[in-house]
Order: C-alpha cells, then structure tokens, then sequence
C-alpha cells in the first residue's frame, strides 16, 4: 500500500502564509494538505478512492499531455470529477468523452494545468501567479458553501472540492465543474453585464470599445528565429541568470467599470445626464479647450471621452496584481506609516491612476487615487478615492475576457483637477516593471521565483511599448524576490554597451520636478551618460556620467546614517546630498531586515531637475560608457517629484 502523510507532519507553515479575503473574514482557512509521496498526478487520478476522475483522465490521453503527467516536472494541476465532465457533456451536447473533438479535448487540458506548483496558501484574491497552457490567468476568489464555510473557487465557477494534495510532480486541486475561459473579447463581455449599461453606452458612443479589440501582435518574430532568441544567459550581480522571450506578445486592457447603482447614487440615469456631468469634470480639469470638441464623441479632447478613456489601461491585470500581494513582499513594507503604492498610465492621454492599498488599520482593499492623511496616516483620508471590487464581491460576474478584464469600483472614477492637483501632487514612484504593459502582459511583472529560480523575462526592441534600445542592450524584467535590494523585489535589467530610450510616465501638473532613478549600486554595473528631451531624438546630456558601481559609503555621495544625527543635523546632511545629485533610499521599504533608508546599498540619483507640462512627452535615455558587455543598470524605480514636494516647507516625508 502506498504510503500516505498528512502534511502537517513535514510543514510548518509560517504565518504570513495564511490569508483571509475581506468577503470572509475571520474564518478558518480550509484545505486538504496530504502528501502523495510514491504518486505523480497521473497515478493520483488513476488511483484516488474518494473522485472518480476517469472522465478527465480520457481528455488528458485524447489531448497527449497525459505522458507529461506520469514524468518529472512541476505543475499545478486541476482535476474534474466525472460529475464535473458529465455537467459539461450536458451543456455542450456531447453523447460522451469519446465525442469531444481533439482540439477542443486539447483546449480543456490546457486550461486545467499550470505549469507551476501552488497551494492555496501560496495565493491571495485574485489570479494564480502563472498562467495556464493557454496563457490565460485563472482568478482565485472565495465564497461560502450552503453550510456557511468557505469555499473557494478557480474562475468563480469552479468550487475547489479537494485542495493541495502534493505528488512527486506537483499539486491536486479536484474541481467540481469544468474551467472554461471566456473566449469573448473586453468589448463583447462588457456588453453581456446589464447592469453596466451606461458605462457600455458611453464606451460605444466614444467608439473606444474600438480600442480593445486587439489580442495578439502578429508582427512578433517567433522565439528562435532569425530577430529573436528563446533565452540568453546573462550574468548579474553575483550570479547568472536566464532571459526568457516570450513566445507571443499580446495586447491586453484592464476596465474599472461603475455600475449603474453607482451613478444613480450621484443623479445620472441617463446616457444624457452622463455627458453632462462628463463636461463638468472635463471642462474644469483642461480648461483650454473650452467647449470645441463637446460634439464629438470620438474626438480625444472630447469631455466624454475622456471619461471613458480614464477607465481604461492597456495593462492586464487581475485584483491583486495593481499593488504588490505576496506576503513575503508585503511584510518588506513599513505599513504603519506609508501605503503600499503603484501608478499606472491610462488610456486618456497624459494621465495616470495611483493605485493604493491603505495601511493597516485603514479600511482593507485597493484604492485608485486615495490620498491619506500625513498628520493621521493611519486613519484618515484627505481624499477617499475609488476602491476596487475584489472578485469575491462580484461572484456572478464572469471579469475575464480573451484580451483582457474589467473590475467593480463603488465611486464614480474621474481625473479631475482636484485628482490632477491635489491628490497627484505627491512624490510619484512609479516601480519601473509597470512602465510598459508588455513588461505586464508578458508576466514579467507580477512573476514570482524562488532563490534558484533564476529566469526572468526579456523583452524585444521594437515590441515593447514606450521603451526603444539598441541591438547591444539586453533588456529583461527580474521576476520577484523577497531577498533582492530592490523596490517590490523586481527590476528591470539593461545589459551590455546598453543604450535604452524610455517615454517617462506623464506629470498631473505643469511644474518643476524631479526626475529621479533608485538603483542598487554595485560593482558590476556600468558607467551611465543620461539624456532628456522632448523627443527620443532632441535630447540633452543631463549632467556628468553617474557610476552606478559606487555605494554610499563613496565620499562623492555623501551618504550619513541618521542614527548618529540630530534632526536638523540630518536635514544639512540631506541637503548637501542632494547638492551633490544624490538621496538615500526610501524608508518605506526593506529586504532581509534592512531599510532602504539606513543602506548604503540603496540610493537614488537625482538624474535632472526640469520644467514639464502636463500636456507633453518626455523622455530619458541612458547610455553606457564603459567597454564592458557585462555591464548592466538596474532600472530599480522612477521618481517623478514636483517641487511643490520637495521644495515645500516641511520638506518631503522619508518613505
């Protein structure tokens, strides 16, 4: 008889490890946890007493992945019963398995198979970090069963009826339906919700639902091919790594979406009484141009396009991947003091949404454009925002499309001058793997490796949105670590005689600012010339090279700890650092029990100080110097700071 072990025998599982979704709080979480040792999933099936799964195992032998489950490897796996496949036969009208086309027996195995390891701890509300076979994420959400206790669902149809089993290959999880994707895209499925009709009237009045209709770049050169590599080895800091392309670009949008209840809350019924309050907003928020365009829905200046357009991001993202989750990400943040925090662009041109999660004791969720209370940081809001339904709270809304998602939010969603002058007149950090969506939709962002999983993501010139570079730059997204001196645990890696070109993120207010890299310095990195412009090909030196290989402890930054200082010795300190082009790192953050603030390992380099418009591109390149191929820069994160902040009275905050 094969041995069979409860896993809480052989783990201990660490606290920060269990997590409880806002829609079932305080329960217990649930799970399976047993230990297959002399089983890989193939066996598994074939031999599992309590599910009959005999029907999924004759999908898997049809679609010729079931070899791949009987052999070594590491995936999640997730298993129909019989009943599950007798519900779908049903609906599709299949007389049996036998009946089911190849292709489409090939569709439902790689829907049912990741080709990673997670256990439902490993998870919080949102998606699975890794795609399935398809590419396609799967959203992980929770509810309660008829008997009040938490279930847990894949893609809110599909009740995980047994979880976490562990085999030599992998994870079990046994499904009680079959997971099925919805194939529509964003448009189509925006369509089908009733109750977003006014928002859906206004996408196709605009005629933007025009522009989330595409999927995949067809363009793309096929990994392997003459234009593309599958992977390059790569060395960095003190270990080498692997860039892998990825084998098809595609084009995804994210939608945050009021429902009707919503905008009856505020006196708009009507398609009418939105084009109304569109114009108020609007009006206020670009003055200049008046009432010219309120005519023409399909102009870009118009006020109801611009509504829509601020709802609409060419980044694909599941709940929880607009701030970071993980938790041993999260416990890297000071959360007492400061919100974890990403800004992401918009479709409106020139504009951007700061997504929040609050701090610990504020309400729990993700907020788009809440500003908190310095004074009361824990508490307070100066400006509420917009918080985002999580999926547990939408749980007969099928979210995901072919090309994308669309979420709930409970306020009306506008960038209006308050949002523009008050509430994103703060520091803006943008961590540099959200400045491009292929960086996003490839998976490179929200990727998680373990310490010898070291692969990251390359990215092609010519196929990454807002970034160009030379032939010789290797440019790669590191997928996150909790042991990486780095902000969110993630980077994006320039490599060799790099010379990389980047369309910098809008500003919310014409003004100063600030325009500031973080990096880790190190000694492998190189010696960098910046430029800055208006155009990728009328830019200006910025200053004298900065060498990215010299830590604080070099006299020429003049870092200090602030251990040894008064106040005020401090505030001359911080000043005559910035003199010299340089601050330390962000309180905010640590890695492995040390601050950014107190390492000298951490800085930020004040790469040029410039009046910008709100209305106008700018751009940054940074070029090696150095005769070095295995030179590299860590594009850590992007600071975009006006004056208004750090010129102010009280001077900018440490986080």
């Amino acid at each position: 008889m094969k041995k069979v072990k409860s896993i809480f025998q052989q783990i201990m599982f660490s606290a920060i490890s269990l997590f409880i979704f806002s829609s079932c709080l305080d329960e217990a979480h649930p799970g399976t946890y047993y230990t297959f040792e002399d089983y890989t999933i193939a066996s598994f099936l074939e031999e599992n007493g309590k599910y009959d799964m005999s029907h999924f195992i004759e999908i898997m032998k049809k679609a010729k992945i079931w070899g791949e489950l009987a052999t070594y490897g590491n995936y999640t796996c997730f298993a129909p019963t019989n009943e599950a496949v007798e519900i779908y036969l049903r609906e599709k009208g299949y007389p049996s398995v036998s009946a089911i086309p190849d292709n489409v027996c090939d569709t439902i195995a790689m829907t049912h198979l990741l080709n990673s390891p997670y256990f439902t701890t490993d998870l919080v509300e949102g998606a699975f970090p890794s795609p399935n076979r398809l590419d396609r994420y799967l959203s992980f959400s929770c509810g309660t069963g008829p008997d009040s206790t938490i279930r847990y669902y894949v893609n809110k149809d599909s009740w995980l009826q047994r979880m976490n089993d562990t085999v030599q290959n992998g994870v079990v999880h046994v499904v009680d339906r079959v997971i099925e994707p919805s194939t529509l895209m964003l448009p189509q499925l925006l369509a089908g919700d009733s109750t977003i009709s006014l928002f859906y009237q206004a996408l196709v009045l605009t005629h933007l639902n025009d522009s989330l209709e595409r999927y995949k770049d067809e363009t793309y050169p096929t990994p392997g091919g003459d234009s593309c590599t599958i992977g390059v080895y790569y060395h960095t800091g003190n270990e080498w790594e692997y860039a892998i392309f990825p084998e098809t670009r595609y084009f995804k949008y994210s939608a945050f979406v009021e429902p009707d209840s919503v905008y009856h809350r505020h006196g708009i019924y009507t398609i009418e009484d939105l084009i109304e309050f569109a114009k108020e907003v609007y009006h206020e928020s670009y003055p200049a141009d008046g009432t010219q365009y309120d005519d023409d829905f399909t102009h870009r200046r118009n006020p109801l396009n611009r509504f829509v357009s601020y709802h609409l991001l060419e980044f694909y993202g599941q709940y929880d991947a607009w701030n970071v989750t993980n938790p041993g990400i999260v416990q890297n943040f000071d959360r007492a003091n400061w919100d974890i925090e990403d800004f992401f662009e918009t479709m409106l041109p020139h504009s951007f949404m700061r997504f929040c999660t609050p701090q610990i004791a504020s309400p729990n969720g993700i907020y788009i454009n809440r500003k908190g209370d310095p004074k009361n940081p824990p508490q307070d809001a100066l400006h509420r925002g917009v918080r985002i339904y999580s999926p547990s709270e939408m749980p007969n809304v099928q979210q995901d499309a072919l090309n994308g998602i669309y979420h709930y939010v409970d306020e009306i969603l506008v960038y209006s001058y308050d949002v523009r002058n008050t509430v994103l007149n703060t520091r803006i950090r943008y961590d540099c793997t959200t400045m491009s969506p292929d960086f996003v939709n490839s998976g490179g962002r929200n990727r998680y490796g373990g310490p010898s999983e070291n692969q990251c993501t390359g990215m092609l010139d010519g196929y990454t949105k807002w970034w160009r570079f030379s032939p010789e730059t290797l440019v790669s997204v590191r997928s996150r670590h909790t042991w990486f001196a780095s902000y969110q645990g993630d980077e994006v890696i320039l490599q060799g005689i790099y010379d990389a070109t980047v369309k910098l993120p809008p500003v919310p207010f014409d003004g100063t600012y600030d325009v500031r890299i973080g990096y880790p310095p190190m000694n492998s990195r190189g010696i960098i010339q910046a430029y800055f412009g208006p155009s990728p090909d009328n830019m200006e030196p910025t200053d004298i090279p900065v060498d990215l290989r010299i830590g604080g402890s070099n006299p020429k930054i003049g870092w200090f700890s602030d251990a040894d200082h008064t106040q005020e010795e401090i505030r001359l300190l911080e000043k005559g650092m910035r003199n010299r082009g340089y601050m330390k790192g962000p309180a905010c953050y640590s890695w492995a029990g040390n601050n950014f603030r107190g390492a000298t390992g951490t800085l930020r380099k004040i790469i040029t100080t410039q009046y910008m418009s709100a209305e106008s591109d700018y751009y940054l390149r940074v070029r090696q110097l150095m005769d070095n191929n295995m030179a590299e820069m860590v594009y850590d994160y992007l600071e975009l700071v006006p004056k208004t902040v750090w010129g102010s009275d009280e001077g900018e905050n440490i986080y």
